[in-house]
């Protein structure tokens, strides 16, 4: 994407992308987080 493509896109593409954005960064967060738990319980569960 080029600087161009940016200055077209709508309030809605914007709010769309950054929806997207903040769902990738939250299941990120969610696998991270359930990884952790699942260690714990595995590994670690004295």
């Amino acid at each position: 994407m080029n600087r161009n493509s940016q200055k077209k896109r709508t309030p809605g593409q914007i709010r769309a992308g950054n929806l997207r954005l903040g769902l990738i960064l939250l299941a990120v967060v969610v696998v991270f987080f359930v990884s952790a738990i699942v260690k714990q319980v595995y590994f670690g569960g004295h």
